[in-house]
């Protein structure tokens, strides 16, 4: 950071982040101020100086100051003639006074600064402290402080201040605000989750299926066991129409079809027969021969 005599430098620095500024410089006569407001361009302090200036053949020599806005600057030279300007300053920055010699030889000429300064009111300061001594570090309050003023003496030197300011971090805030976007994206990620999870039951919704599903086939199944073609065709037996009807149990033809097979819910013979079934190696349902794990017996009113 460059700066000039009697220079005034504003700085942002949160102490939501920033727990101290730790600031340097080799002239040591730096002031820092810790302030929890803007604080007020409202102060003005004039300085000058004039030193002989030596530059080379087609050289150039410059010194730099940092001019806060209403600041203003006259400058006079004198060499084999004398000239002078003045200049206004607009915004917040860093200036240049440059002297270039396009001659091939040296030159030796008076340069005269003259400088009215706008300063920040540093009444209102909650923290202060100076590198008279040394270093030093502000402390931010927390959660006060926002702004820090940069200040120095008025030595009328025009070779610069060059300050050199490090943040020491408020580890805890950064700790926080990490957690709090840890939990913003895993909200995030169950919100995407359970929205994928219901387009997902839309697509394929789900069918509660139990062990007397099917109870019966949807087409009513018309098994010949037992039956000729006669008595197909002549529908005069009784019983054969029970069969057909899907009453008479197709294994012994004479009771009633009381049961069902589960998992495939054929109901084609009695209970008796199909505890014989049950009790044969290949326990298959005599309609669609698949496996049958358990017999349910049905109340026929």
């Amino acid at each position: 950071m460059v700066l000039g005599p009697s220079s005034s430098r504003l700085v942002g620095a949160s102490s939501l982040f920033v727990k101290q500024v730790e600031v340097r410089d080799d002239k040591k006569g730096v002031l820092l101020y810790g302030f929890p407001e803007n604080p007020e361009l409202s102060l003005e302090a004039n300085w000058s100086v004039s030193n002989y200036v030596s530059v080379g053949s087609y050289g150039r020599k410059g010194y730099s100051l940092w001019l806060n806005k209403g600041s203003s600057i006259r400058l006079r030279w004198d060499a084999q003639t004398s000239s002078e300007a003045k200049y206004s300053i607009e915004e917040d920055d860093r200036y240049y006074i440059g002297i270039i010699n396009s001659n091939p030889r040296s030159i030796i000429m008076t340069l005269s600064v003259n400088v009215l300064s706008k300063m920040y009111d540093t009444t209102k300061a909650k923290t202060m402290c100076s590198t008279i001594s040394g270093s030093c570090r502000l402390n931010l309050p927390f959660p006060n402080s926002q702004f820090i003023v940069v200040t120095t003496p008025a030595n009328g030197d025009l070779g610069g201040w060059y300050v050199e300011l490090s943040f020491v971090a408020r580890f805890v805030a950064y700790v926080a605000i990490l957690g709090f976007i840890v939990i913003i994206i895993y909200l995030m990620w169950n919100y995407f989750g359970a929205c994928d999870a219901e387009s997902h039951q839309e697509e394929f919704p789900f069918r509660e299926i139990s062990e007397t599903y099917p109870l019966l086939p949807e087409k009513t199944f018309r098994t010949p066991y037992g039956t000729g073609e006669e008595d197909e065709e002549s529908g005069s037996s009784s019983s054969s129409e029970d069969l057909y009807n899907g009453k008479i149990c197709v294994i012994c033809y004479d009771m009633p079809r009381n049961c069902f097979f589960v998992p495939c819910g054929h109901c084609a013979t009695c209970y008796d027969c199909a505890q014989r079934i049950m009790e044969e190696e290949s326990k298959v349902c005599p309609i669609c021969r698949r496996l049958i794990h358990k017999v349910r017996k049905l109340i026929i009113p």
